[in-house]
């Protein structure tokens, strides 16, 4: 068995001695900001004598010349990253390479960088823009997924901190420019191509992985051609083909938990002999007019899923991207720009979980030592669960999961110089992304018999097992397993409870359609050195239907057959998660005396082909069912004209240079949410007649709301050049962040029936129902107050100091009510919970700090060529998310409002850090260039999509890279990288920040590559 025990340590240690030293020598570098300035100073006089050899400056000094050269001339607070040529930007995705910039950070699925926070504050705050337009995601929120997109691609990215009433609204935070090469700009003909070979060393622990390599192949070409005839036209395309894996190994907790009385004198909760949660079980905290109080606010009480489980994946990843341009100028007044991209993307997985499947029967200190294992329940002051001991089922889920996800933009635009003072210009453009996601899941539940009959000792009881269970204990992150005489290894133990779903589990659309037209005036004035207005009109379409299910049970006599035929001889993978166990087994089987018994101890469970397991049951291929809609449907269109006017000046203050603009935005934004409402008819199981869903009977007659707001956001920016190398910033604007598409629709959805809901009464499925949105949420919008001081004394050097403060106006209350829903003829009150948007008040203030310098004065020849970035963020908010299920809200009976107590703390902001940090530490000579690179994210909460009112933490994330490239000639070159590569999992914690949800272990990534430019 691989054990990863060691390296983990050996990574501290390189650390504390290597790494954590370079970072505090390139912090207390920034006090020799000053040597090279004085220094210069001295060698002017020599340059003007004698003749100085031109040297080109490349590579990641080159790269962060550039950033520096953008961050100063802009007019607004910008950091950006631009390309001295394709395929220049220093990173694999656009995602990792926006980390690198001042502020920004990045939340993680897949091991990739997905969705950026700017300033510490979550994607729902930001917004992003591809060449000047609104892109389209399938996530069903604003972000964009960045790993969609390859970098090689783009020339050029950067993020507006402050805004400008030209700019799109939408962005608290700021707002993420991301643009692609406009062929007749460059310049020059181009063709290039490259090839990288990616390896991922969990991969060499899997024992059939869907590749042991990945390959990324990217190719472009640029050319200009000029006709006297039809005047310039340039070209530009590229193609990328990125095939990879990427490993994860998961520890779980199902996302649905109940609150569970933890008191010993009341028979339900804990001391219960069933489900904690069930009867009088859970908390009852509506509070009681006449005392002010939750009649439960001081009972003891913990959290629990219904279930816990490891995962382990096999992932084939396949992107295929294509982007094409033509610029053409047909005279010296008109230019014509066409642009298009394409992205289709194919991800599946094989999962393998063993899940232990009954967590809310907990034993209570009562229960007699003869009939448990071993072991007291614990729990911590904030309900969340740390040891117990239980009788419980164990299943194994085969799944196969394939994601489909399409991307289609592009547009034309125009810019006319209608004279030599008025330019006007205009774009169309479309944006489009499909996103399908499939899963095919088998699960085998244990049983007292197995698929031959055989009484099996440990799971006499109805197929329940006695188990300990413990949490992040013993130097383990996550939780640890003690079953008695049980060996989750035997296929043939798991022959109960066949059952085989066939889910079209996401079905979304978004679609953004757009047209923007604006004038540019050049005014005759010595202060005013431009007016711009424009009006721009968009609409955006999203629909998206809920996870549809074929479901299909099997008798005991088909697992037999299905169990031989489709099982797999060995485990998929050596060392399953030993990285976070802290060198414990996962799952250790005792006998009745609590002696090990070495069989069924371990990392590893029985697992099976989820294909074969499904089809050999079913007698056939499985089909995905067909979309269908229902009461739980979104169907959105958001329809927003806005008008912008905006005057640039440059001009003196005083004895001070100063340039900059402001100007004001009109925004008006429709929003039209349609769904479906319907009698419901409960389906059961044949074999246990246990529920299985809620459907709709019968037509459904479609419903719909309409919300409508209107904004007007002033903006204004200075520079103040205080001398040639020191700047002032000032901004004070007014913005918005638009609700998330998904958090605007009109349907309805049982909170009862989840995907662990196996037993759950009608009732008890029935009687809680959440919103899918609500049409009528408004923006959050903010006030907002920038300053910074830069100092650029020199093309590879500057510190930049930062203040912001943002006053928002606009929280989010869950808020309650009364539906009545008819299911199987029978009327059926439902506690609906929705999310609204409240005149609440809250403030976020800042400071960020830009640090970058290279050491080329010093006269060691080594340390010359070195160099550091360092990009540091603080925030600090009194913003409060409470969540939906478990935090305080107001609840509507039908007759009154009635306040509901909270037992979790609310949360912050969504996706809030209070810290983000990212420095580099770089060596550049000649064509020789390398870096370390050190990113550091503090705990935030992320929402989950289909929930978006549950809280769920990320803890800190702390990342290390690694990368180098070396150009052999003005045709070659060569580069390798490596991230992530102490193999920081990420850990997950829900509904407090002490009760754990999920780690995800990705493990390191390598990359080596070669290019080809001529």
């Amino acid at each position: 068995m691989h054990i990863k025990t060691q390296p983990k340590t050996l990574a501290v240690s390189i650390k504390r001695s290597f790494i954590n030293p370079l970072l505090l020598t390139s912090v207390v570098g920034m006090g020799a900001l000053s040597a090279p300035s004085f220094a210069q100073q001295e060698d002017a006089s020599a340059q003007k004598k004698d003749p100085v050899e031109v040297i080109e400056v490349q590579g990641v000094r080159r790269t962060i010349q550039d950033a520096i050269s953008l961050k100063k001339e802009s007019t607004s607070i910008v950091d950006g990253m631009t390309a001295s040529d394709i395929g220049e930007l220093p990173a694999l995705s656009i995602g990792e390479a926006l980390e690198s910039l001042t502020g920004a950070s990045s939340h993680t699925e897949q091991g990739g960088a997905t969705e950026i926070s700017i300033r510490g504050l979550g994607p729902f705050l930001g917004s992003t823009v591809f060449n000047g337009r609104e892109a389209a995601n399938g996530s069903g929120d604003r972000s964009v997924n960045f790993s969609q997109f390859p970098s090689e691609l783009f020339s050029k990215i950067a993020i507006y901190k402050t805004q400008e009433a030209s700019l799109i609204e939408g962005g608290v935070s700021g707002q993420i420019h991301l643009d692609t090469v406009k062929p007749l700009d460059f310049g020059k003909q181009r063709f290039q191509a490259e090839i990288k070979g990616n390896y991922n060393p969990a991969t060499k622990d899997i024992v059939d992985p869907a590749r042991d390599f990945g390959t990324r192949l990217t190719a472009s070409y640029i050319d200009q051609f000029n006709s006297d005839k039809l005047g310039e036209i340039g070209i530009s395309i590229g193609v990328q083909q990125d095939l990879k894996t990427n490993p994860e190994q998961e520890a779980r907790s199902t996302s649905g938990w109940r609150d569970c009385a933890n008191d010993p004198s009341r028979s339900g909760g804990v001391y219960a002999s069933s489900n904690c949660d069930s009867g009088s079980g859970d908390l009852v905290m509506e509070v009681d007019p006449a005392t002010g109080q939750a009649p439960d606010a001081d009972v003891p009480f913990l959290f629990a899923p219904s279930s816990r489980s490891y995962r382990q994946n096999m992932t084939d990843d396949d992107r295929e991207a294509v982007f094409a341009a033509i610029q053409w100028r047909p005279t010296n007044r008109l230019e014509i720009n066409m642009d298009g991209q394409y992205s289709d993307r194919v991800f599946t997985e094989i999962r393998n979980d063993l899940v232990f499947a009954e967590n809310r029967r907990i034993n209570s200190p009562l229960v007699s030592p003869d009939d448990k294992l071993p072991g007291n329940l614990v729990v911590s002051e904030s309900g969340a669960v740390q040891s117990f001991t239980n009788e419980q089922r164990i299943e194994i889920h085969s799944i196969f999961q394939e994601r489909l996800e399409e991307y289609t933009g592009g547009g034309v635009s125009f810019a006319y110089d209608v004279s030599d003072v008025f330019k006007l210009s205009g774009d169309y453009s479309v944006s489009k992304t499909e996103r399908r996601e499939n899963i095919i899941q088998t699960r085998l539940q244990s049983e007292e018999r197995d698929i031959y009959g055989n009484a099996v000792p440990g799971a006499e009881n109805s197929g329940r097992v006695l188990t300990r269970t413990d949490i992040a204990q013993n130097g383990s992150e996550i939780p640890i397993f003690t079953v008695q005489n049980f060996d989750v290894n035997h296929h043939e133990l798991f022959a109960d409870s066949a059952r085989t779903r066939a889910d079209l589990n996401q079905f979304r659309n978004n679609k953004i359609t757009a047209f923007r037209l604006d004038g540019e005036y050049l005014p005759d004035s010595e202060s005013i050195s431009m007016i711009k207005a424009g009006v721009r009109l968009s609409e955006l379409e999203y629909d998206s239907v809920p996870r549809v299910r074929d479901e299909y049970t099997f008798d005991k006599s088909a697992i037999a057959n299905a169990s031989n035929t489709c099982k797999n001889d060995v485990f998929p993978e050596s060392g399953f998660l030993s990285s976070v166990s802290g060198g414990q087994a996962l799952i250790t089987n005792v006998d009745s005396d609590g002696n090990v018994i070495a069989q069924g101890t371990g990392n590893t469970w029985a697992t099976f082909d989820p294909l074969c397991l499904a089809s050999t049951l079913l007698g056939s291929d499985i089909a995905i069912p067909a979309p269908e809609q229902t009461i739980a449907s979104v169907d959105v269109q958001e329809n927003t004209t806005a008008a912008y006017i905006q005057a640039n000046y440059d001009t003196m203050l005083g004895e001070y240079p100063i340039r900059g603009n402001f100007g004001v935005r009109y925004v008006n934004t429709e929003v039209t949410s349609t769904s479906l409402r319907g009698d419901l008819v409960a389906v059961y199981n044949e074999v246990d007649d246990t529920l299985v869903d809620i459907v709709e009977e019968g037509e459904l007659s479609p419903v719909s709301a309409v919300g409508e707001y209107t904004e007007l956001l002033p903006s204004v920016n200075l520079v103040m050049e205080l001398n040639d190398d020191v700047q002032l910033r000032a901004a004070v604007y007014k913005a918005l962040s638009r609700p998330d598409p998904s958090d605007l629709g009109y349907g309805r959805d049982f909170a009862g029936l989840s995907e662990s809901s196996d037993g759950v009464s009608l009732d008890d499925a029935v009687g809680l129902a959440s919103a899918n949105g609500n049409p009528f949420t408004k923006p959050m919008t903010s006030v907002n107050y920038d300053v910074a001081v830069e100092w650029y004394p020199n093309a590879d050097t500057v510190l930049a100091l930062g203040a912001y403060i943002k006053k928002f106006k606009g929280g989010f209350e869950n808020s309650s009510q009364i539906e009545t829903f008819r299911v199987d003829n029978v009327d059926v009150d439902t506690v609906v919970t929705t999310q609204n948007v409240v005149d609440d008040t809250s403030t976020i203030k800042g400071i960020e700090l830009t640090a970058t310098h290279a050491f080329s004065y010093l006269d060691n020849e080594f340390f010359q060529n070195t160099g550091f970035k360092v990009s540091y963020n603080y925030a600090d908010s009194d913003f409060e998310f409470e969540d939906a299920q478990f935090g305080a809200s107001n609840f509507f009976d039908g007759e009154e409002l009635i306040q509901r107590q909270g037992i979790v703390s609310p949360a912050d902001i969504f996706g809030f850090s209070e810290h983000v940090l990212s420095s580099q530490l770089y060596y550049q000579k000649d064509g020789f260039s390398a870096s370390i690179n050190y990113k550091y994210r503090s705990e935030y909460f992320q929402q989950y999509i289909s929930t978006p009112g549950n809280l769920r933490f990320i803890d800190d994330k702390e990342v290390y890279e690694f990368k180098a490239s070396y150009r052999i000639d003005r045709n070659w070159k060569m580069s390798v990288s490596a991230l992530n590569i102490f193999d920081d999992p990420k850990r997950q914690f829900n509904p407090t920040r002490d009760n754990f949800a999920e780690i995800n272990v990705y493990g390191p990534r390598l990359f080596a590559g070669i290019q080809y430019r001529m």
